[in-house]
């Protein structure tokens, strides 16, 4: 039978397929090669069915409209400050400030808005987040036109749940999968330790509820009957509370498992799920749930039967884990092993605390000891720091590991494959850390400065200015995340260039959850950090404008220098123009975002640079940059970076040579 055992084949060539047109080309090679492999070893009509089967799935096209301004639907999920509605033309992600709930049907008045790019690199993709999550389009709420509340079982399970805000939000994540404000750094805790999974609805809390069922049915009906009421029961939950891939994965497993296991094995139901999914989905490749939930699942079924097979699904997930954290938490592996027990007893105190009301004092107990614990795993830990790895590292790590598992089925010495795959991981992490060129990259912080300068062989890494919003924290958002994204584990000094907040506001931030040498924003002569010096220039006048107190730095590195002016006004540089009329400027950083207050004809008869670097956000009520100052650098035939149209970028130097990446 060319179904029957066969269908891992065509979710395998589904997967390239999907993998090769939303997310890298390359994957059309490996699909065409693994199509002439089946056609080699196996069954025409295997071939002819994926054929089929891929054909569909190519032209299978998601329809992205227009958004109206007035949309009728249902609230599938809430958020504190967001909800996403089904409506018939897809789902919207809706800001709000409205007491909306689970399931509730709406008609509102909304203003469309669009999707963000990513400015950054590494940074988080909202694009691929939502349209992971099947939600193609973005609003705020104008006004609510319609709302009726609908009392399911979500609102009868809410109504049970605690009265005290720490407890209701661990019962919401616990029964519902969702994450409160309440709960923001615990998640983040579990995040950074890579043991999110255990707190995530799953496979795990699944088939301890299906056990709890059994169990307590079991006093009163027999077998057949008891399996029936536990799948309906599970069923009536799973589809009651916000969709959650991973727990659907777990119960259609465990369903169609039961009821087709003289047809098919394990590995057929899930690659029929799979199939499905990219079906439903295309871009369900981008959520993480769904990588992780079948993913690590096809793992455990491949390896059940091996000796290590614990190892090999921890193994299996660090290409996973470094592409979203760019580091590898060590403990990981083994308190795994350790929080199981406890997860599984939190659950069932979840659940039953709903039930019997006087266990929530318990209950209370065990999130301040679960609480305790994160935090003493959080400063027990050693981190592996990395960077984020390329294709062509996941690829080989993969090609590899899959050796590994087959060499040992074969039981065959895995020696050469294990040796292999250490000298990748020692040449990934030397490549992470030490760098042959130098580069400067000055991140997208909105309306604000920040630039990172990183010499080569690990001999510096230094910030000048941070940036700083006020309703959002840029240090741990978009910084942090950055530096270890390419590898930097601590950051040798950095440089405020004067206190407005948007120059040094993700100071604190910064210097509370990374590593930092020494901040510097006070005037001093000269520093020489590896092959660069950084020159202070100083006026001999006082000014009472803050903006015209900023440290002016000439940095000198091999074949490149760069002035870097913070906010400086015309007036220091009327009074800095004897001094600058001595220095070779290859690269300016524009003052005050290109304010018109600055960046003067005199300044570029002092300066002759080639490239200009402006901070700036887009569409920013500034108006910055200037247009004057803006024709002004181009009458000088200067190359002009701005964040707000090129995002971030980088300037990378090979010794003499000089290159740009947008």
């Amino acid at each position: 039978m060319f179904i029957r055992y066969h269908l891992f084949y065509y979710a395998m060539g589904c997967l390239l397929l999907v993998l090769a047109q939303y997310f890298h080309p390359l994957f059309y090679i490996f699909l065409f090669l693994y199509v002439l492999w089946l056609i080699k070893n196996w069954d025409k009509r295997i071939v002819a069915f994926l054929f089929i089967i891929l054909l569909m799935l190519y032209y299978r096209s998601i329809t992205i409209h227009q958004l109206p301004t007035q949309i009728t639907g249902t609230v599938i999920k809430t958020s504190e400050k967001y909800c996403y509605v089904q409506t018939n033309i897809g789902n919207v992600k809706l800001y709000h400030e409205n007491d909306l709930h689970f399931q509730d049907e709406i008609t509102a008045s909304i203003e469309p808005l669009q999707i963000n790019e990513n400015s950054n690199d590494y940074a988080f993709n909202e694009r691929n987040y939502l349209y992971g999550q099947k939600v193609f389009y973005k609003a705020q709420l104008k006004k609510l036109l319609q709302h009726s509340h609908h009392e399911g079982i979500y609102a009868y399970l809410q109504k049970r749940m605690a009265n005290d805000e720490t407890i209701n939000d661990y019962q919401r994540l616990f029964i519902f999968g969702e994450k409160s404000e309440g709960i923001t750094d615990d998640y983040q805790q579990l995040s950074q330790l890579s043991l999110v999974h255990l707190f995530a609805l799953s496979g795990m809390h699944i088939h301890l509820l299906y056990s709890l069922l059994k169990g307590f049915l079991g006093y009163f009906f027999e077998e057949r009957l008891v399996k029936g009421i536990s799948y309906l029961s599970l069923a009536i939950y799973i589809f009651s509370i916000p969709m959650q891939i991973s727990l659907y994965r777990a119960f259609f497993v465990l369903v169609l498992y039961d009821l087709l296991k003289k047809y098919f094995n394990e590995l057929d139901i899930l690659s029929l799920l799979v199939i499905l999914s990219l079906f439903y989905n295309p871009y369900i490749i981008y959520n993480i749930s769904f990588v992780f939930s079948y993913f690590i699942y096809f793992i455990v079924l491949l390896t059940r039967n091996l000796k290590y097979s614990s190892w090999f699904i921890y193994l299996s997930s660090v290409p996973l884990v470094l592409s979203l954290n760019a580091q590898i938490p060590l403990i990981t592996y083994f308190m795994g092993y350790f929080l199981t027990p406890f997860i599984e007893f939190f659950y069932c105190l979840c659940c039953f605390s709903m039930l019997f009301p006087f266990l929530q004092s318990f209950l209370s107990m065990s999130i301040y000891l679960l609480k305790s614990l994160l935090h003493f795993l959080d400063w027990l830990n050693i981190f592996l720091v990395f960077s984020k790895p390329s294709l062509f590292f996941i690829i080989v790590f993969y090609i590899l590991y899959f050796q590994m598992i087959c060499q040992l089925e074969l039981n065959k010495s895995i020696q050469k494959q294990v040796s292999i795959m250490i000298a990748l991981f020692l040449s990934f992490s030397l490549y992470s850390q030490y760098k042959i060129y130098t580069e400067i990259t000055m991140i997208d912080v909105g309306q604000g400065d920040c630039t990172l300068i990183r010499l080569p062989m690990n001999q510096g890494n230094v910030l000048i200015d941070t940036g700083g919003q006020k309703d959002y924290d840029l240090a741990r958002g978009t910084i942090i995340p950055y530096l270890k994204s390419i590898g930097i584990q601590k950051l040798d000094y950095v440089y405020i260039s004067h206190s407005d907040f948007d120059h040094c506001g993700a100071l604190d931030s910064l210097k509370e959850n990374f590593s930092i040498g020494q901040v510097i924003d006070k005037y001093e002569k000269t520093r020489t950090i590896g092959d660069m010096k950084v020159e202070m220039l100083k006026s001999s006048n006082e000014y009472m404008d803050e903006n015209d107190q900023s440290l002016v730095m000439y940095v000198s590195l091999p074949y490149q220098k760069i002035l870097f002016t913070g906010d400086a006004s015309v007036h220091v540089e009327k009074d800095l123009y004897a001094q600058l009329t001595k220095y070779d400027v290859d690269i300016l950083k524009v003052s005050h975002h290109g304010s018109q207050s600055a960046t003067s004809s005199l300044l570029l008869q002092a300066i002759h640079p080639d490239i200009a670097m402006i901070g700036v956000k887009k569409n920013n009520m500034y108006h910055h940059p200037s247009i004057s100052v803006i024709e002004r650098l181009k009458r000088k035939n200067i190359e002009i970076l701005r964040t707000d149209e090129d995002g971030m970028f980088h300037i990378r130097f090979y010794g003499k040579s000089r290159y740009i990446f947008r």
